[in-house]
């Protein structure tokens, strides 16, 4: 394998080579050159044995960040933030005087 010009001499980004069947990955113990196709942290939470309550919110949390929280370019939508006034009414009544 030639070395990766983005890396120092000696050091290479791996992977361990996966499958996906249902909602699990099964390790083919092979490591493969070059990036992971998508990250596995919540298929190895449950592997590690965590409460499916952290899995299922974990999940949650995924799913609103993929699907609301950036637009097709990748980028935070701002449509979902809500902003606090920073100003109260009474002050904000008191400072339209000047």
């Amino acid at each position: 394998m030639l070395p990766d010009p983005q890396f120092p001499s000696g050091i290479q980004n791996l992977n361990a080579a996966v499958r996906k069947w249902n909602d699990q990955i099964i390790f083919l113990r092979k490591i493969l050159p070059g990036r992971a196709d998508q990250s596995y942290g919540i298929q190895v939470a449950r592997l590690a044995g965590l409460p499916d309550s952290i899995i299922s919110r974990a999940k949650e949390i995924l799913e609103n960040l993929e699907k609301s929280e950036l637009n097709a370019a990748g980028q935070p939508t701002l449509a979902k933030t809500t902003r606090k006034r920073l100003v109260p009414d009474t002050e904000a009544a008191q400072l339209a005087l000047f």
